[in-house]
């Protein structure tokens, strides 16, 4: 056998189990509750139809990019939320919504709705819907689509996302 060979394959591996070790322990840190982004993984038990929604739910503001500048409002938090299968953007933007306004948000911006790909076969392409819980400062708009937001009784049953 080479005597470099006796060398470099016992490095190689070597460096292999430390970097693997150490991805796995930065993993299994626990997430602190200031992270910018919550990601929300829910099953088909939780899907809501249009007919379903809670009056208030449905009045949901969602915008595609920011409110006009004349409406104020603060930050609540990043949202990240994904279904585990297969399935529509439609089928966890109710479940969106609700995580927002327990949270105390009056609205969804800069809103983002796709299909992605997962890691694993069952999660080939899934549906994952992204945006900003903001909660409305003065002044309180008195409707939604006054200053150009979508509500998501709307947004369900046209099938179209916010206006851009």
């Amino acid at each position: 056998m080479n005597p470099a060979r006796q060398f470099v394959v016992p490095l190689i591996a070597s460096l292999f189990v430390i970097g693997l070790a150490a991805n796995t322990a930065h993993s299994a840190e626990p997430a602190s509750d200031a992270a910018p982004d919550a990601e929300v993984d829910i099953s088909k038990s939780h899907e809501a139809s249009t007919s379903d929604l809670h009056s208030d739910l449905g009045e949901f503001c969602f915008f595609a990019r920011l409110p006009p500048a004349s409406q104020k409002y603060k930050v609540i938090k990043n949202i990240k939320i994904g279904k585990g299968s297969y399935g529509s953007v439609q089928d966890i933007l109710p479940k969106m919504a609700e995580y927002a306004q327990l949270r105390g948000a009056d609205a969804i911006v800069e809103y983002n709705g796709s299909q992605r790909f997962g890691f694993w076969p069952w999660r080939m392409v899934r549906p994952v819907v992204r945006g900003v819980a903001v909660q409305w400062t003065d002044p309180k708009p008195s409707n939604c689509e006054s200053i150009g937001g979508t509500k998501l009784r709307t947004i369900l049953s046209s099938g179209q996302p916010p206006a851009q």
